[in-house]
């Protein structure tokens, strides 16, 4: 009998330390999230964003709250800042990867998210990235790109018709396919998408 009760009271304490430390990781996801959120603004290309040191193993916290998409969200942001859209195609040896990674991790957000305002704001930020491609020399790649830029930003505005950057990017984008035919200098598209800051837009909030 001794030892039964002995093996509950065990049982039960492990459990309320394991209580414990999840609520604990709880309180530093909603922190850690929030703080990171702010710092974000600042320094966007931060590679310790968004990841708190949990205690419970498995991510259960993480799990308990829900937060999946929501770092998805974050880190495909970050993508796209890592990606410097503005930037000359020849600023870093590892810009051609890195444009890549960010136009695939935010074509997947785009099919995978639910959230109309996230879903839009990551589409214009993949038109975005077809504007900074288009800053080629090659005539006919040129096209190519500005076409595809304004597929995503009138994607952007099928999902989220409010997006402002995306219908600003989507009348510069038509006003440079219509310059196309007359021999527009090359590069004529660079620096000059609106990214809306890639802010942090919360579900139902636009940005």
């Amino acid at each position: 009998m001794r030892v039964r009760w002995l093996i509950a009271a065990v049982a039960a304490l492990a459990v309320a330390v394991l209580a414990l430390l999840l609520a604990l990781d709880v309180g530093r996801w909603q922190s850690r999230l929030a703080r990171d959120d702010l710092r974000f603004k600042d320094v966007r290309t931060r590679a310790d964003l968004w990841r708190p040191h949990e205690l419970v193993p498995f991510h259960a916290a993480r799990r308990l709250l829900q937060v999946g998409d929501d770092l998805t969200y974050r880190d495909t942001l970050r993508s796209f800042w890592l990606a410097r859209p503005h930037a000359s195609p020849f600023a870093g040896t590892n810009l051609d990867s890195l444009r890549s990674e960010a136009m695939v991790s935010l074509a997947r957000y785009v099919r995978a998210s639910n959230e109309p305002h996230r879903r839009g704001q990551a589409a214009n930020l993949l038109g975005v990235m077809g504007l900074a491609l288009a800053t080629t020399d090659d005539p006919g790649q040129r096209l190519r790109f500005l076409l595809f830029a304004s597929n995503a930003f009138r994607g952007a505005l099928t999902v989220d018709p409010a997006n402002e950057d995306a219908k600003f990017n989507l009348e510069l984008t038509l006003r440079l396919l219509r310059q196309q035919p007359t021999g527009a200098p090359s590069g004529s598209a660079h620096g000059l998408g609106r990214a809306g800051g890639a802010a942090l837009a919360q579900p139902g909030s636009g940005y």
